[in-house]
């Protein structure tokens, strides 16, 4: 865009610039040597040359307009996409502040596509007007030039500072955002405990602070513009007077004298546009160096062709196309492989540790957080190659993140689309039996007779009208939904009671009971222990015993980790 427009844009403004001379030129060789035909002709040229410097405005001004839309889409895309993408590195940001930089930042950064089609011709043009008075004549030429020189000098003093003040105001406003996204989610916490005043104080102090940044940063911004516009003001003032008394000593014809005014009201306009140049690069700047920031810490750049818009716009979850297709399902993926231990298809495997630190260490190498040797069949589990591997593999985190939407979309979220159970009803009909199927391994059947509107009831962001138990179980159920042939829970009961555990024991286990479909559970529930094919107890890192859970309840180490 910018090897098209920068031209066309540095032309547009060269016609506006000719206005003014032409018509000095029209003044002096038609108007007062009285030649009627030149004075005609120069009239229509004057209206030629403002009709190519309108159109030419207009075409640049969409194109540039166009770009920076387009660049504002990109970033907001591809940030996002570097957040969500489960190969990108996890960061340690509040909500709130990653959500301002993908948003407010990501669009102050692309502004600069609007800037330069205008700035960059302002300057060259700025530049010719110098030239055409110092022809016109050089003590003109050199009072434009001295107000040019420290007009740059101002702005190279004062652009740092401004850089500085738009950094701390983006950092103060991320921080209140933040606040308040963390007080939204919490809101029903704070409720509990009685504390809302306290809450809303915190945040208004956040809200102050940010408040008492922005406020500095504009009055700084308003005395940067206030010496730049000083500036401008007394230099072109200069020209005119000059120009004047110049005319009256003879130097200058008047045709001359009406140009260089118009030539010096043109320039004064474009000077005062660029007098409020380094306002809005530093605020570009900083906030495009936020964007910038944000990806490295996330370990992508922002040209990253993964994350371009041609890719996100196109690519989609695999949930059951490809092998097993025909069959609406995906077929057994090979089981679930680590260094010490194996779920073989057919098989549900309890994982009991010691230590939560080993649990830890487990879920992060299934999930492609490290390569730690996992491996689904013969495909390896790395931080590189987890996005490809979850068609075939879930991991269902213990902590619960539910998003907006009804309670049939929350468990469609990764249902196979045209598979189904074995009543063979899939994720998209007008059937609900294979959400009932979900509910009811997870044990929440209760929960249509609870909720308002059955399946339509609208569950807010991560559950907030939702009790931990509720959060849990759906949770359960959308992974059980998702009949993946291999499913890893991290201790998906300990947010209900024990007869509900048992149930959920027996349910979970019957739905996953597929030879084709293998199951770890990493947890030191009795009930789902009890329920397992098999239960490895680890401590260490090491794997101490291995049996079935009745079996290891006479070993006192194994009794004592798992005893309530």
């Amino acid at each position: 865009m910018l090897a098209v427009v920068l031209p066309l844009a540095t032309l547009s403004e060269g016609v506006e610039l000719l206005m003014p001379i032409v018509l000095g030129l029209i003044i002096d060789h038609g108007v007062l040597a009285g030649d009627l035909r030149l004075t005609v002709l120069g009239a229509l040229g004057l209206i030629v040359l403002r009709l190519i410097g309108v159109a030419l405005w207009a075409y640049t001004f969409i194109q540039s307009q166009k770009a920076c839309m387009f660049e504002r889409h990109r970033l907001r895309v591809g940030l996002t996409g570097a957040v969500l993408d489960p190969r990108s590195r996890q960061v340690r940001r509040p909500a709130g502040e990653v959500l301002s930089i993908a948003t407010s930042d990501a669009d102050k950064a692309s502004d600069v596509l609007d800037m330069l089609p205008w700035v960059v011709p302002s300057l060259l043009t700025v530049l010719a007007a110098s030239a055409y008075l110092a022809v016109a004549d050089l003590w003109l030429g050199l009072t434009m030039l001295l107000g040019i020189v420290v007009m740059v000098v101002v702005i190279r003093v004062i652009t740092p500072t401004l850089s500085a003040r738009y950094d701390d105001q983006q950092s103060q406003a991320a921080e209140a955002a933040a606040t308040a996204t963390d007080l939204v989610h919490g809101l029903r916490v704070l409720q509990g405990l009685g504390v809302q005043s306290r809450a809303r104080a915190s945040y208004r102090r956040r809200s102050q602070t940010a408040l008492r940044a922005a406020l500095v940063n504009a009055r700084y911004s308003g005395i940067s513009s206030g010496l730049t516009t000083l500036v401008t003001g007394t230099m072109l003032a200069a020209v005119v007077v000059l120009a004047a008394l110049r005319t009256l000593d003879g130097a200058l014809s008047l045709g001359v004298l009406i140009a260089v005014v118009g030539v010096a009201r043109y320039v004064m306009g474009m000077l005062q546009g660029l007098s409020g140049a380094p306002v809005w690069w530093a605020s570009m700047s900083t906030s495009a160096r936020r964007v910038r920031d944000l990806y490295s810490d996330l370990g992508r750049t922002v040209d990253d062709p993964e994350l371009g818009l041609g890719i996100l716009t196109t690519l989609r979850d695999d949930r059951g196309e490809g092998r097993g297709a025909a069959e609406g399902r995906r077929e057994g993926a090979g089981g679930l492989h680590l260094p010490k231990l194996s779920v073989a298809d057919g098989e549900i495997v309890a994982l009991a540790c010691a230590d939560a630190e080993d649990a830890d260490v487990v879920i992060d190498a299934v999930s492609g957080q490290i390569d730690a040797g996992a491996r689904v069949g013969e495909q390896p589990i790395t931080p590189a190659a987890r996005l490809t591997l979850r068609s075939d593999l879930l991991v269902e985190p213990h902590v619960v993140d539910l998003f907006d939407g009804t309670l049939r979309e929350q468990l469609a979220t990764r249902a196979p689309v045209g598979s189904g159970h074995d009543s063979g009803d899939c994720a998209d009909s007008d059937d609900d039996s294979w959400a009932d199927h979900a509910l009811h391994a997870a044990g929440a059947e209760d929960l249509l007779r609870i909720l308002p509107d059955g399946y339509d009831t609208r569950i807010l962001d991560r559950g907030a009208n939702l009790s931990g138990g509720q959060r849990q179980r759906i949770a359960l159920a959308r992974a059980v939904a998702a009949d993946a042939p291999v499913l890893v829970l991290h201790d998906p009961t300990t947010a209900v009671d024990a007869v509900t555990e048992q149930n959920i024991a027996e349910a979970l286990v019957a739905a996953r009971r597929r030879t084709d479909r293998a199951t770890l559970l990493v947890t030191r529930a009795p009930a789902l222990l009890q329920a397992a094919d098999r239960v490895v107890f680890m401590r260490g890192g090491e794997v101490l015993s291995e049996g079935v859970h009745t079996d290891l309840m006479g070993d006192e180490e194994y009794w004592e980790v798992v005893r309530r």
